[in-house]
């Protein structure tokens, strides 16, 4: 008789009790052994462990894409807390081509860009007069069947002195109408908006990162122009921000760049999301699962007195590997590229 497979494929979360209780395993301890005093030591190295992942990579489901409105003259732009660093930024110019609205309240946003004119849409920036809530993107060749076009992550990040936010949409197909509906509807959330307006054909410029000397050797970091540099002070608290760091931009943009729709396009690196409690999991993928078990067990063995002298020795000995293993396989698999630049030496 044939053997059958599950059909499943391996993506089992599981809670943070059982990587507890599997780490202090590894060490040679029963169930029984494990009591709540245990299960505290495991539950702050584990944060520990997983905070100190950004020292040695940044791991790729912690970039987030977040777009920050320029404002005139301003400098220094503090980025949401949790930032460990910034991977790339981007300047961004992009044209409105907001059309008719025709209906605004606390349940829809929508606009009619009219009759045999179906419009692309790349951007949404809402004003928000009261508190910003998720909300959900959708467009429509009718105005009565509507298809999703994106939905707001935890994190959208608001501009300074107002709640103006951008949004990008996931879908890029040219329609008629185009709404915004608040996601949560039970109980319901509403749209307290302002205004909100529409963009296309977004043009994004790699902007060049200053290191700390050069950018304090600047003579005149007050003027404003298109920015086209930054640098990002990673100090431990930034304004009245715990913990994250900030963009200096040079130059500050001026109100011609603000005029064009400027905004900064930024990945940040962040850190991996706090424990939680005991019935929650980790923000990690399934390949990590195992390697963060040794990497708990290492960290346990030395407040463990319980802790069997061979079990840490092979827990030891195993984790370099696992550990580089694990950062290899943080990566895209996109093609290695280096730029010659001889000019100097030739004629």
């Amino acid at each position: 008789m044939a053997l059958s497979t599950t059909g499943t494929l391996q993506v089992t979360a599981w809670d943070n009790r059982t990587v507890y209780d599997r780490s202090y395993g590894m060490l040679g301890l029963v169930p029984s052994q494990v009591t709540g005093e245990k299960i505290d030591i495991a539950h702050d190295l584990l944060g520990m462990v997983l905070a100190d992942a950004v020292n040695t990579s940044h791991p790729l489901f912690t970039l987030e894409k977040i777009l920050i409105p320029l404002v005139v003259g301003q400098r220094n732009y503090p980025m949401p807390v949790g930032t460990n660093d910034l991977n790339r930024v981007f300047f961004r110019t992009s044209f409105n081509v907001t059309p008719a609205l025709i209906a605004s309240g606390p349940n829809a946003w929508a606009y009619d860009f009219g009759a045999n004119n179906p419009t692309i849409v790349y951007n949404w920036s809402i004003l928000w007069l009261g508190t910003p809530v998720p909300v959900t993107f959708q467009s429509s060749p009718d105005n009565i069947n509507w298809t999703t076009v994106s939905a707001t992550t935890p994190l959208n990040f608001g501009g300074y002195g107002s709640q103006n936010i951008w949004y990008d949409m996931n879908v890029s197909a040219p329609q008629r109408y185009w709404r915004v509906i608040p996601t949560v509807v039970t109980p319901p959330n509403t749209l307290s908006i302002t205004s909100a307006a529409l963009y296309n054909t977004p043009n994004d410029i790699e902007m060049y990162r200053f290191n700390k000397d050069d950018y304090y050797n600047m003579t005149n970091k007050g003027f404003e122009g298109r920015p086209l540099q930054y640098y990002v002070n990673r100090d431990v608290a930034v304004g009245n921000q715990a913990l994250g760091c900030s963009i200096d931009l040079w130059p500050p943009a001026d109100q011609t760049t603000v005029n064009l729709n400027g905004i900064m396009v930024a990945r940040r690196q962040r850190y991996i999301q706090d424990v939680g409690s005991l019935q929650q999991q980790l923000e990690v993928p399934t390949r990590w699962f195992y390697t963060v078990l040794f990497m708990l067990a290492d960290a346990l063995s030395f407040c463990t007195p319980e802790a069997k002298p061979d079990r840490i020795v092979a827990v030891q000995a195993r984790l370099p590997q696992m550990k580089a293993n694990l950062w290899l396989e943080e990566r895209d698999r996109s093609p290695f590229k280096m730029n010659y630049n001889l000019r100097q030496y030739t004629r």
